[in-house]
């Protein structure tokens, strides 16, 4: 993630009009749905103008308070747990929760087991949007259920929020969080879309797989008692494969490169094998 600096309230004043006039565009364009008047109208303006209060507070990341518009702006996430900050949701549940990002590794494996509790709940909780979202959910509640799914879906995306808003951009499945928990999530094991994020992660070079442009890209998988294996192809037009690297994220999350392809591999796309590299 990229670091957006750090706002002075002065820098702020001095940006002030033209934030106005962005959110009356937005506005007017139907981008928003931020309302005339009334009480959520007025915590969205004293959030774009910014208050005094306590960073560390709930509050904050409502509105209620000073603004919340760039990354680790508010140290609630470091002196709060994900089942608290549930909990807050759940005692807030007419507000809505500004949220731009939260520590790495904040959501554990721990806290995972008990949200998986709480997904069927049914009790009314705040909706949690991003800053960058032109969607603002005035006026309409979460569910605690929602929210735990949004939490663990943050988990497993290795990022909070995953979504621009809980409400509009998130729509889980239930069925599947379920399926994923019984294969992968009680263990602690990677899942499919985790093996390829932590390569990413390891070899920034590799963030640009998949992509349709030529040569084109492509990430094959394949399971194993050990972990996953990942193949990153780039595909030829005389040839099937150009290139190929290819890795093992074990069920421990540790990365081995298995193997490389840097010749041509006349060999078709969906008859190579992640875990030979051939």
């Amino acid at each position: 993630m990229s670091t957006i600096p750090r706002s002075t309230n002065h820098s702020l004043r001095a940006i002030l009009p033209g934030i106005l006039i962005l959110a009356f565009l937005l506005s007017a364009a139907g981008c928003s749905n931020i309302p005339g008047g009334g009480a959520a109208s007025h915590n969205f303006w004293a959030n774009i103008t910014g208050q005094s209060g306590d960073a560390c507070s709930f509050d904050r990341l409502t509105g209620q308070t000073d603004v919340h518009l760039t990354q680790g702006d508010s140290c609630y996430f470091t002196t709060h747990t994900p089942l608290e900050y549930l909990d807050d949701l759940r005692m807030h549940p007419m507000s809505h929760v500004l949220v731009i990002d939260v520590p790495r590794d904040w959501i554990t494996p721990a806290d995972v087991e008990h949200l998986m509790q709480q997904i069927d709940s049914t009790e009314p909780a705040a909706p949690v949007v991003s800053p960058l979202s032109s969607y603002r959910p005035f006026n309409q509640t979460s569910t605690v259920g929602n929210e735990a799914l949004y939490l663990i879906e943050g988990y497993r995306a290795g990022k909070y929020p995953p979504a621009l808003c809980s409400l509009h951009y998130f729509h889980p499945d239930k069925d599947e969080v379920r399926s994923w928990w019984e294969a992968y999530g009680r263990w602690n094991y990677p899942e499919e879309r985790e093996a390829i994020r932590l390569i990413k992660e390891a070899y920034p070079d590799l963030k640009g797989y998949p992509a349709d442009t030529f040569p084109v890209k492509s990430i094959r998988t394949e399971r194993a008692p050990e972990g996953w294996y990942v193949a990153f192809i780039q595909e030829g037009s005389g040839v099937p494969i150009i290139s190929a690297r290819c890795y093992c994220v074990g069920n421990d999350r540790n990365i081995t490169l298995t193997g490389t392809a840097n010749q041509s591999v006349m060999v078709m796309v969906p008859e190579f094998s992640p875990k030979t590299c051939k």
